[in-house]
């Protein structure tokens, strides 16, 4: 793959967004931008990538995804230090487990601020970004791109479960305006898509309690390869369809799942 331009990922302190940023610099791109809200862990990404690869030049930008100023602010960084956004990652997210009739309203518009308002804060800010900007072509692509984002939503996006319906809700919403914009912002040479992986080992599983009644075993036998999905093999979703080797794809999911029933 070809990555001429810049990348952006959020939620890169570790994880998904980690191997991401990682993958990034693998596959070639020269200027990468990396935010999280844990910045003594994202600057270890930067450290790692920087480490490995001399000539890359990474940026690691402390943000709050669920502040509009600190998104703003995220995306104006990285205009200010490489010029534009080609390739944009949302990863940061949460989970917060529980049943309805036990979940309070604080538990409700926390998991809301971070994976729905915090995504769409951070693909508003890159689109309008996007626009601004002349098309970039990469040597493989027959067409010139002024960006490509990637959204990292679920499985619980997908279908659902009867012990997380607030984390069910987000993700679907996040499907829901990414494949909106997907749409609407085509003609502007501009490609969204949700990613929607199963269950990954990364940080986010050790967010469910003991007590909660989230199976993780049962989930992974429902998966037809019978094992959880490693961070690094999302990464390989975000980066290619980003890429310009996924120039028509855009308005829909990629589900890097294990083979889940109902996705």
């Amino acid at each position: 793959m070809h990555f001429p331009g810049v990348a952006l990922v959020t939620g890169a302190a570790s994880g998904i967004g980690r191997a991401t940023a990682k993958l990034f610099a693998k596959e070639g791109c020269r200027r990468i931008a990396i935010g999280d809200i844990q910045a003594p862990a994202l600057n270890k990404t930067r450290e790692e990538i920087q480490s490995e690869y001399k000539d890359a030049e990474v940026v690691a930008i402390p943000t709050d995804v669920t502040s509009e100023s600190s998104v703003n602010s995220l995306v104006q960084s990285v205009v200010n230090t490489f010029g534009r956004i080609d390739y944009a990652c949302n990863v940061a997210g949460i989970l917060l487990p529980g049943i309805t009739t036990e979940y309070s309203l604080s538990q409700w518009d926390k998991q809301f601020s971070v994976n729905t308002r915090g995504m769409w804060l951070c693909q508003r800010a890159q689109i309008t970004q996007m626009l601004k900007q002349e098309p970039l072509k990469a040597p493989d692509s027959h067409f010139p791109a002024r960006g490509a984002i990637a959204n990292v939503a679920s499985m619980a996006g997908l279908r659902v479960y009867d012990n997380l319906p607030a984390y069910c809700a987000s993700k679907h919403a996040i499907i829901g305006f990414t494949k909106s914009d997907g749409l609407h912002y085509a003609k502007s040479g501009i490609r969204l898509n949700a990613i929607c992986p199963g269950v990954i080992k990364t940080p986010m599983l050790g967010e469910v309690p003991e007590e909660d009644d989230t199976n993780l075993d049962e989930m992974v036998r429902e998966m037809a390869l019978k094992r959880t999905g490693m961070p690094e093999e999302v990464a390989e979703c975000l980066v290619w369809i980003t890429s310009g080797r996924a120039s028509f794809v855009t308005a829909t999911t990629l589900a890097p799942n294990g083979g889940m029933v109902g996705g």
